[in-house]
């Protein structure tokens, strides 16, 4: 779907802390910020994040890629961002200049950065030349900086995993701090997270150039259907761990009858129960939690909004993934399941390096191969951090938002959010006049939410009246249609269909059973553990989806059109992850 409407600059914005299209850079989408602004955005979040720590870190990667100059942007202002921007509340990532990117970079193309994106997505426009996308200079310096990206180098994030500990390690105590202070602490953890989230887009696009040398190269060979496999069994991702420890918690329950009988008995009182025990069983369970939640518990479902409930704070979300897991068999296990993927990875990569030999893309292909087991989990190390420090500024503003709660001025803590970052100091001087804006802006969230955002925003801000657009009329699949997509993770499964749309919402997913959703993020994981196969409407190979289904042995297939709309839980289907192809088997 997508929406072209009448320039931000001369209609109203539907959210505060909206920005306008850029009209040198005009093509907008969600692809890649659904996995982690799933929901829309507050404004104090967008307003405090968006404009300087996001913005400003996103040109920062692409100036140390080479990919850009500042001559290319204007100042960071308020409203005007380029990168990154928000429409409707929700988050985009500036689709134009990812493919300037392609022009740019030698060996590149428009097509592998958007196939790296969007795989096939029907809702993406063409790419349209403009004079300044080609720049000698600029392809030089990327020409530079692919070549250093295709040589071993040391984990990126390690550095800002230690700053982080350190910073988490000396917070102060926020019930000592006055109002003020707090806001003021919150403003200088966001300054700590503008050169991490800089490091992450630069993973990003490492990562994004190497899956599209990659692909390229192995879709040149004709063993196109090898790539996903040349993506799998990489170990030491960061999105994928969590799952790992769900599974070892679950053989805990899985294992033990005491542990059995108190989630058999439901999980309102789950962890109450289990406390109440002095058993062995309830020991190693409660251990096995602390760690659990001391590791990951800053994870939730829209994990960059500083409204977003997180496993710590709603445990349920945990207990539930156990709960789904510790129903499947031993035979389940996630290392069981990518046993074989180290070896597959290697005879496909064996297998294109040799039909490419005597090649001008040989080099380049044995080169790419080479680094994807360390710049994939890059990519996923980088969001973890950042999203450690975001969730450090929620904490920040929970204490906040309680104590005008618990003073009557805010119904919940997440009220507080409703401000922009430059309305919040006038709000702590004086808060009895916000009470309407925050009222009224909690409403029209509340409707966007209820909404689904356009996919693609090409050249005009979106009206409100465009997130009541539907999906584009589509009939619902029958016995023998193929929804055609992209393999992601290798292998193939027939199951029964479970849409799942939130991983808030208390869906059962049977050992087996097809995930399909529209897209998904890092507190995702888990759910993985006992499906059979994973579709998803958005996405390609670097996306979340793909990342941790590879790295769980469960085939993926992303990019698939209308998944939603055309699949039904309790339809059997049989997914293909090295091909992307989805066919129902019987309704």
């Amino acid at each position: 779907m997508t929406i072209t409407t009448q320039p931000s600059g001369t209609s109203t914005k539907i959210w505060p802390s909206d920005d306008e299209v850029n009209a040198r850079y005009p093509v907008f989408t969600r692809a890649n910020t659904g996995e982690v602004f799933t929901d829309a955005s507050s404004p104090f979040t967008w307003s405090l994040l968006g404009r300087v720590v996001y913005e400003g870190g996103y040109r920062d990667a692409l100036f140390r890629i080479g990919a850009f100059a500042p001559s290319d942007f204007g100042p960071l202002e308020t409203g005007k961002c380029t990168c990154v921007a928000s429409f409707g509340g929700y988050v985009y990532i500036n689709l134009s200049m990812s493919r300037v990117l392609g022009v740019r970079a030698p060996g590149m193309t428009t097509q592998a950065i958007d196939q790296s994106f969007f795989g096939e997505h029907p809702d993406v426009p063409d790419y349209v030349e403009h004079p300044d996308d080609v720049d000698e200079e600029r392809s030089a310096d990327i020409g530079a900086w692919m070549g250093a990206i295709f040589a071993p180098a040391p984990d990126p994030n390690e550095g800002h995993a230690r700053d982080i500990d350190a910073l988490l390690a000396a917070a102060p105590d926020f019930s000592a701090l006055s109002d003020g202070q707090l806001v003021a602490y919150a403003r200088r953890v966001v300054d700590e997270l503008r050169p991490v989230f800089a490091t992450h887009m630069f993973n990003l696009y490492s990562a994004n150039i190497a899956t599209g040398v990659v692909a390229q190269a192995a879709g040149a060979a004709g063993l196109g259907h090898l790539t996903s496999a040349i993506f799998a069994g990489l170990g030491g991702v960061d999105s994928a761990q969590q799952s790992f420890d769900i599974w070892g918690i679950s053989r805990i329950v899985r294992r033990s009858p005491e542990l059995t009988a108190a989630f058999d008995a439901g999980l309102d009182g789950a962890l109450e129960r289990i406390a109440g025990s002095s058993s062995s069983d309830a020991a190693a369970f409660r251990e096995a939690w602390d760690r659990f939640i001391g590791d990951w518990g800053f994870l939730g479902p829209s994990v960059w909004e500083l409204r977003s409930p997180t496993y710590a704070s709603q445990p349920r979300i945990v207990l539930h993934m156990i709960d789904g897991s510790r129903r499947a068999e031993d035979d389940a296990s996630p290392e069981k399941r990518t046993s074989s993927f180290v070896a597959e990875r290697q005879n496909a990569v064996a297998a294109v390096a040799a039909a490419l030999e005597g090649t001008e893309a040989h080099g380049m292909f044995v080169a790419a191969a080479g680094v994807i087991p360390a710049l994939l989990p890059a990519r996923e190390g980088s969001k973890v951090q950042c999203t450690r420090l975001v969730n450090h500024v929620r904490d920040v503003m929970k204490e906040l938002g309680r104590r005008h709660v618990e003073a009557g001025r805010l119904s919940h803590w997440s009220d507080i959010l409703m401000l922009q970052d430059s309305e919040i100091d006038g709000y702590l001087d004086a808060p009895e006049p916000w009470g309407r804006t925050i009222a009224e802006r909690r409403a029209t969230l509340t409707e966007l939410e209820s909404k689904v955002p356009p996919f693609i925003v090409d050249g005009r801000y979106p009206d409100l009246e465009d997130f009541r657009v539907p999906q584009r009329e589509v009939t619902r699949a029958a016995v023998g249609d193929v929804l055609q997509g992209i393999g992601v993770a290798p292998g193939s499964h027939t199951g029964r269909v479970q849409v799942v749309t939130s991983i808030e919402d208390d869906v059962d997913i049977e050992p087996g059973d097809v995930l399909v959703a529209r897209t998904t993020d890092s507190s995702w994981g888990a759910l993985f553990l006992v499906a059979g196969a994973v579709v998803v409407e958005t996405g390609a190979t670097i996306s979340h989806a793909a990342i941790v289904s590879r790295e769980l042995g469960i085939p993926a297939a992303a990019s698939v059109p209308d998944a939603l709309s055309r699949l039904a839980t309790g339809m059997l289907v049989s997914v293909d992850g090295s091909t992307g192809e989805v066919r129902v088997v019987s309704e």
